[in-house]
């Protein structure tokens, strides 16, 4: 059995990997797209993450793939109507990241809010100048979630230890909690303090944040987005920040990556990240022994972690 390893993964889960078949990981490759059109053509098995994007053109190359395995959660860099087409069982890992996801959001909005990363800098340039870097308190204010699923609830979990009030948008769910308050969209984006974006992207939620939208947000709020690039007007939040409209900004992914930053924000408020969200040592263990679990189930017939079963 033919298995093609797109991006990279750990150690361990190649070990465990190659104990199921032959192995092909051209994550290394420098010319690494043409290595995956070369060998997608016979290969059984596919893993990636989110770099790899298999498209409708990849997939129909493909002449014996069984499975499509994505160690983390986002699908969207994944063709899912053509591999439903050619009944590809296609299988990811969202509890993997959750926690990593959920402590880089508090991080980002601590930075954010201290001005962490722009102090860092101005040090090491040999500046000391404290008084350009006078912060925004956590306590009290309130944080705004777009999307309550996983990632958000423990985001919400752990600011409730700042003394923070939590509301939240999420059409899927009717409620509000004990601790926290559903409220529309427009309503959070007014009133919140700080807001953070915990949703997938498809069709109903791409540029959900458009600029109409962005120009709702309260005055002097901070706006951080560890979820999916592609949901927000990232050129909008850099001119709003650069208008000093919003206090300062997170951004961990990008509707294109790497994004391309106009040169006159490159000293911009906004933090930027290169999509660390899932980038600790234990979320890569836990998405690459989950991913080999899921594999190994398939291959026995149980299908219960297969998302594309509907489509």
């Amino acid at each position: 059995m033919k298995i093609l390893i797109c991006d990279k993964l750990d150690k361990l889960t190649i070990e465990e990997i190659e104990k199921i078949g032959d192995c092909i990981d051209v994550s290394h490759e420098e010319n690494k797209k043409e290595k995956i059109k070369e060998n997608i053509v016979d290969a059984e098995i596919v893993l990636i993450r989110s770099d790899t994007h298999l498209t409708k053109e990849l997939i129909s190359i493909s002449e014996n793939l069984k499975i499509i395995g994505r160690a983390g959660v986002g699908t969207d860099n994944i063709d899912l109507v053509e591999a439903s087409k050619r009944n590809i069982h296609v299988t990811n890992t969202p509890e993997a990241n959750v926690i990593s996801a959920a402590e880089l959001t508090v991080g980002l909005i601590i930075s954010a809010a201290r001005n962490i990363t722009i102090a860092n800098n101005s040090v090491k340039e040999k500046e000391w100048e404290r008084s350009q870097f006078v912060g925004i308190e956590l306590n009290k204010k309130q944080l705004g979630l777009i999307g309550f699923g996983k990632v958000a609830k423990l985001v919400s979990t752990r600011m409730q230890s700042f003394d923070m009030k939590i509301v939240f948008y999420d059409p899927f769910i009717e409620n509000s909690t004990e601790m926290e308050e559903k409220v529309e969209l427009d309503e959070l984006l007014m009133n919140s303090d700080f807001v953070s974006i915990h949703i997938p992207k498809n069709k109903e939620t791409e540029n959900l944040l458009s600029k109409e939208k962005l120009s709702l947000m309260k005055e002097g709020s901070i706006i951080v987005n560890t979820s999916r690039g592609g949901l927000i007007d990232e050129q909008e939040v850099f001119n709003l920040v650069n208008e000093k409209k919003l206090y300062s900004a997170g951004l961990d992914v990008y509707k294109k990556e790497p994004p391309e930053i106009d040169k006159e924000y490159e000293k911009s408020k906004v933090i930027t990240l290169p999509h660390l969200g899932a980038s600790t040592k234990e979320a890569q263990l836990r998405a690459g022994q989950q991913i080999i679990q899921n594999i190994k189930d398939i291959l026995n017939d149980d299908l219960s972690s297969v998302i594309n079963k509907n489509l």
